[in-house]
C-alpha cells in the first residue's frame, strides 16, 4: 500500500510540472501582434481548461485509487484481526500443552521414583530371599533326612535359580512353599523309610521316627539298632546318629514307631529338652585318629612337615654319630707319633678311624713337607669343604620347625570361621557347641607346637654339636699344625749346621 501511494504522488508530481511548464511556454513568448494575443489567450485558455480536465481526472484517479486502496486496508485489518484471533488461540493452545507438559513431567518424575523404588525394593527382595536361601540351605543340611526332604531339596534349587536369575515371580513363591513345608514339619510327627549313614560309617535302609524337628529316630528291624540324632559339632551337619540306648529307651521308640504308624494311643519317647546330650568334647579320650579328623585339612601338610623334620633330624643324628667317632686318647696318639718324627704309623693310625677330625689330621699329614704358609692354606681349604657337609639340612629343619607353629595357626583360625558359621545357623544360645569346636580348632595349633618345639631343640643340639666337631678339629688341627712345623724348623735347622760344617 505504500508503494502504490508513492506512485500516485509521483504522477501527481508529473501533472503538476506539465501544467507549470504550458503556462511558461504560454508567458514567456513574446507577444507580436494583437491577433496573437488573442490567440494566445485562447490557447491559454485551452490549455488551462485542459490542464484542470487532466486534473480533475487525476484527482478522480487518485479517488478511485484511495477507495481501492481503504477496501485493500479493510481487508488487510480483518486479516490483522484474524491472524491476532489465532496467535491469541494459538497462545491459549500452547499455554495448554505447556501445562499438559508440566503435568507429563511431574507423571515421569513421579513414575521415574516409583521405578527407583521399585528397583530397591527388587534388589531388597532378592538381598531377604538369598539370605533365607542360605540360611534355608544350611538348616536342611544340619536337620536329618526327612520325609519331605527331596521336595524341599527341590523347591531350595528353584529358590537357588530364581535368585540367580533375578526372577521375583518364582522367587518368592519359592521361600514362601520352603518355608511352609518346615513349618509343617516343625508342628506334624511322621514315620517313613529313608537311607542314613549309621555311627560307623556305613549306608542303611532305616525306619525313621520325626517328631517335629525336634526328635529324629531310627531303627532297622534285620539288624535291631535303634538310634537318636544328637547335636555334635564335629561331624557334618551338626548332628550324629546315637545307638548306645538303654533297653527301655529302644522299646520306647520302637513301640512310638509302631504306634505312630497306626495312628494309635500316647506314646512316650526319649527326648532332650535342654539340649545338653550333645557328643563327648573331651578331646584327652580321643585316638590318634580322631584328633587328626578333628583337625580338619590343616593336619594333612602338619604330618608332611613333620615326617619331612623327623626324617631330616634322623639324617643328620647319623651322620653327626659318625662324624664323633674319636676320643682325646686317638688324637694324642698321632701327636705323639708325629712328634718322634714316626709320620707312616700316624697316617696309618688316621686311616683307620672315620670323622672330621681324622680327615683334617690326614690333611695336615699329607702336607706336612709343605711350607707353613701352604699347610694353614690346605687346613682352611679342609674346613672350608667340611662345613658344608655338616650343617647340610639344618636350615630345613629350623625352617620346617618355624612353619609348623604358623600352619597351627592357619587350622585354628579357621576353625574359629567355622564355629562363628555355627553360630549364624544355632545361634549364640548353646555355649557347649561353640566351646567344643573352638577347642577342636585349638588342635592345629597345638599340633604345630608339639612338632615346632622338638624340632627347635633338635636343631639347637645339631648345631651345638657341629660346632664341637669343629672346635674339636681345630683345636688338634693347630696342634699337629704346630708339631709339624717344628719338625720343618728342626730339619732346617739341622740341613743348615751339616752344610756349614761341609
Amino acid at each position: 500500500m505504500r508503494r502504490h501511494k508513492q506512485t500516485g504522488k509521483a504522477r501527481s508530481a508529473s501533472l503538476g510540472v506539465i501544467l507549470i511548464w504550458s503556462l511558461l511556454t504560454v508567458f514567456l513568448q513574446p507577444p507580436t501582434l494583437s491577433s496573437e494575443s488573442a490567440d494566445f489567450e485562447d490557447r491559454l485558455q485551452a490549455a488551462v481548461e485542459q490542464a484542470e480536465r487532466e486534473l480533475e481526472a487525476e484527482k478522480a484517479r487518485i479517488q478511485r485509487e484511495l477507495r481501492a486502496r481503504e477496501d485493500e486496508l479493510q481487508k488487510v485489518r480483518a486479516e490483522c484481526e484474524t491472524l491476532s484471533d489465532q496467535i491469541v488461540e494459538g497462545k491459549i493452545a500452547l499455554a495448554q500443552k505447556q501445562g499438559e507438559l508440566r503435568e507429563i513431567r511431574k507423571q515421569r518424575e513421579t513414575l521415574w521414583a516409583e521405578r527407583t523404588q521399585y528397583q530397591e525394593d527388587r534388589a531388597q527382595i532378592k538381598s531377604i530371599c538369598r539370605d533365607v536361601e542360605t540360611e534355608l540351605s544350611e538348616l536342611l543340611d544340619i536337620l536329618p533326612v526327612s520325609e519331605q526332604r527331596q521336595s524341599q531339596e527341590q523347591k531350595l534349587t528353584t529358590l537357588r535359580e530364581s535368585v540367580d536369575n533375578d526372577t521375583i515371580d518364582l522367587m518368592i513363591p519359592s521361600v514362601f512353599e520352603l518355608v511352609e513345608s518346615l513349618l509343617n514339619e516343625s508342628r506334624t510327627a511322621a514315620v517313613y523309610t529313608e537311607e542314613i549313614l549309621d555311627p560307623q560309617g556305613r549306608r542303611q535302609r532305616a525306619r525313621l521316627l520325626r517328631i517335629g524337628q525336634n526328635l529324629f529316630a531310627y531303627h532297622i528291624d534285620g539288624a535291631s539298632r535303634t538310634a537318636v540324632a544328637i547335636s555334635d559339632p564335629y561331624q557334618e551337619g551338626g548332628f550324629r546318629w546315637y545307638e548306645g540306648l538303654s533297653e527301655e529307651m529302644q522299646q520306647d521308640i520302637i513301640s512310638a514307631i509302631h504306634q505312630a504308624e497306626n495312628r494309635e494311643g500316647i506314646y512316650a519317647l526319649p527326648m532332650d529338652v535342654t539340649g545338653t546330650m550333645t557328643a563327648a568334647t573331651d578331646l584327652s579320650g580321643k585316638s590318634l585318629e580322631g584328633r587328626f579328623r578333628a583337625g580338619g585339612i590343616v593336619m594333612f601338610p602338619l604330618a608332611v612337615v613333620a615326617l619331612w623334620l623327623a626324617v631330616l633330624i634322623v639324617e643328620r643324628l647319623f651322620i653327626l654319630l659318625r662324624e664323633s667317632r674319636h676320643s682325646l686318647q686317638f688324637c694324642d696318639q698321632i701327636l705323639s707319633l708325629c712328634g718322634d718324627g714316626d709320620f707312616k704309623q700316624a697316617e696309618q693310625l688316621a686311616n683307620k678311624r672315620k670323622g672330621i677330625v681324622s680327615r683334617i689330621l690326614r690333611v695336615c699329614l699329607a702336607n706336612r713337607h709343605q711350607p707353613p704358609t701352604v699347610l694353614d692354606d690346605a687346613i682352611q681349604e679342609a674346613f672350608l669343604h667340611e662345613l658344608p657337609r655338616l650343617e647340610r639340612f639344618l636350615p630345613s629343619i629350623r625352617m620346617l620347625s618355624s612353619v609348623a607353629p604358623m600352619l597351627g595357626l592357619l587350622g585354628t583360625v579357621t576353625g574359629i570361621i567355622a564355629t562363628f558359621d555355627m553360630i549364624t545357623v544355632v545361634g549364640g544360645g548353646k555355649p557347649r557347641l561353640l566351646a567344643g569346636g573352638i577347642s577342636e580348632a585349638l588342635i592345629t595349633t597345638a599340633t604345630g607346637l608339639s612338632i615346632a618345639i622338638p624340632g627347635l631343640l633338635a636343631h639347637s643340639f645339631l648345631s651345638s654339636r657341629i660346632e664341637g666337631l669343629i672346635a674339636d678339629a681345630e683345636r688338634f688341627a693347630a696342634s699337629l699344625s704346630n708339631v709339624l712345623k717344628q719338625k720343618q724348623s728342626t730339619s732346617a735347622s739341622r740341613g743348615d749346621k751339616t752344610g756349614s760344617a761341609t
